[in-house]
């Protein structure tokens, strides 16, 4: 089953805040190549490669759908980054992602949730 575009922006619309912009702002940085779109058959996910003073990490930027959907990419998200010499995995987002991330190794750090990927 092929998702369209049409879909994934109803799944990540809801976590996109204010200051992020929009649809348009969100296709260019994709289309730039600044951010990488990942689609499921029920969930989709933007992240960014982003560098910080423990070097390089991938940050969740966006995420919606379904939670399985969502829970179902991370492990070729992070394999992902890994290949792409990140070190960690981060995102922010509402208190809830700690529960169910926390299985997973991801701890908070400030405020955001962190998973080392050495």
């Amino acid at each position: 089953m092929t998702v369209g575009w049409a879909q994934v922006w109803s799944w990540l619309a809801p976590a996109l805040r204010p200051e992020d912009g929009g649809e348009i702002e969100l296709l260019s940085e994709l289309q730039a190549g600044r951010a990488q779109l990942w689609a499921g058959e029920t969930a989709a996910a933007v992240t960014q490669c982003v560098v910080g003073p423990d070097g390089p990490s991938l940050h969740v930027w966006l995420a919606g759908g379904r939670l399985d959907g969502v829970l179902a990419m991370r492990e070729g998200v992070e394999a992902w980054a890994r290949g792409h010499g990140c070190r960690a995995v981060t995102l922010a987002g509402r208190p809830g992602w700690a529960r169910v991330l926390r299985p997973y190794g991801y701890a908070p750090d400030g405020q955001e949730l962190r998973r080392s990927l050495q």
